[in-house]
Formats: C-alpha cells, sequence, structure tokens
C-alpha cells in the first residue's frame, strides 16, 4: 500500500509541503484541503489592495482549484 499524505491549508505553506513530498516520494498520494477556493494569493500584495493601489482582488490569486494542475 503506498503511503498517503492530507496537507490541511493552501496558501503558501501548503502547497510547499505538498510539493516537498511529491519530489521526495512521487508515488505517494498527496492532497490537500483547505475551505477557501484560492489555494494561492499574493500575501505581501494585500496592502497594495487594501491601499487602492491594485484594484480588482482577483490580482492577488495565483491559483484557484479550477486552473491547478493536476
Amino acid at each position: 500500500m503506498n503511503e498517503r499524505l492530507l496537507v490541511i491549508g493552501g496558501v503558501a505553506a501548503g502547497p510547499k509541503a505538498a510539493a516537498k513530498a511529491k519530489r521526495c516520494a512521487p508515488e505517494m498520494e498527496v492532497s490537500i484541503y483547505q475551505e477557501e477556493g484560492e489555494i494561492s494569493y499574493a500575501g505581501c500584495g494585500l496592502p497594495y489592495y487594501i491601499g487602492g493601489l491594485i484594484k480588482e482582488r482577483d490580482k492577488l490569486i495565483a491559483r484557484t482549484l479550477r486552473n491547478c494542475p493536476g
């Protein structure tokens, strides 16, 4: 039976941990669970969004469940 890993939480740390696990054990089944639809966003850009320099919140989104590879 293959090993399985469930990563709880996305944004930066969750996908990074999942990717590292797959690099170390390519046969491992890796799943990411989180509530939000965006699994990766530019958190460092939030002050620019709040300050109005970035007008659309979607400009901060790097990955969603719809455009995530695999």
